[in-house]
């Protein structure tokens, strides 16, 4: 993926991550100039960290420049993290692909969460880095407590679905630990 192509854009909140890139939604009026940038960038992936697309915006705007529309949501219901860690194969599939948009209505906290939680469920057993925090910086007034309540209902989710822990207690805090490190 061409990076420097989509830093000519006006993107809110655009940063790298893992071979593919990270901003606010492209679902947005306010987006649509930026929809050619990520097709020549070579984007072929739109990871939507939104419960809904109520006006099936995003798919249709994928479908028209050519990429693939991933719905991954992140919300602290008990039906969004269920979906999560279902969906949690395909979605580290994605992201290891490269090439892929991921965001949230915001392009700050959902994002975080996500990509917290490939790191701290996939990733780290990869040798794969953390992901740089953006939302929930403490310099800008925020905690990782939504964060980490999140990242602990998924290692809950994973334990009942697969009837053992994803990994030892321990090295789940300790993971945690290295992600709310990042955050001050």
């Amino acid at each position: 993926m061409n990076f420097a192509r989509l830093q000519q854009t006006r993107i809110p909140d655009l940063a790298p991550v893992y071979g593919g890139a990270r901003g606010r939604t492209m679902s947005s009026r306010h987006q649509l100039y930026a929809w050619r940038a990520l097709q020549e960038a070579g984007v072929k992936t739109i990871i939507d960290l939104r419960l809904t697309d109520h006006t099936d915006r995003l798919p249709a705007l994928c479908e028209q420049y050519g990429m693939h529309y991933f719905s991954y949501p992140v919300d602290t219901s008990a039906e969004a993290v269920s979906a999560m860690v279902e969906r949690f194969p395909d979605f580290c599939g994605l992201i290891d692909t490269g090439d892929f948009y991921i965001a949230c209505a915001m392009g700050l906290h959902r994002t975080d969460i996500a990509l917290c939680a490939y790191w701290a469920f996939y990733g780290a057993d990869r040798g794969i880095a953390p992901p740089q925090i953006h939302g929930y910086r403490q310099e800008d007034g925020h905690t990782t407590d939504k964060l980490n309540r999140l990242l602990n209902a998924i290692y809950t989710a994973f334990t009942e679905r697969n009837g053992i822990i994803p990994m030892p207690q321990q090295l789940f805090q300790e993971r945690k630990a290295i992600i709310n490190r990042q955050a001050k």
